[in-house]
């Protein structure tokens, strides 16, 4: 059973935050049933008048061996979630065909 940890800063979670959180971390099962935990962190940072990406998401996935790591910001909350774990999959997919790729050479 993966546990997913939805955490924030400089703003309050509410719950259409979390449940998406949590459908997204569901979709990360299907490329690696050995996920541990999955950490994600939202922030509202300090809008600056050049800066239009206010909203920074982190997402920490915890599988055995190397743990994946990805920053994103956007506009949006919601958006920045998705692009975060769309990368999150990228690599998770990467890391795993790495793994065939080298079993089979041997």
């Amino acid at each position: 059973m993966m546990q997913v940890i939805v955490e924030a800063k400089n703003m309050e979670v509410t719950e259409g935050l979390r449940s998406h959180a949590q459908k997204l971390a569901g979709k990360l099962l299907k490329q690696n049933r050995k996920i541990i935990k999955v950490h994600v962190t939202m922030e509202a940072i300090k809008k600056k008048s050049n800066d239009p990406q206010a909203n920074q998401v982190v997402v920490v996935v915890d599988v055995p061996g190397k743990d994946i790591v990805v920053k994103k910001r956007a506009v949006d909350m919601y958006e920045a979630m998705n692009l975060a774990f769309d990368v999150a999959e990228r690599d998770m997919r990467k890391t795993a065909e790495k793994g065939r790729t080298l079993t089979r050479k041997s």
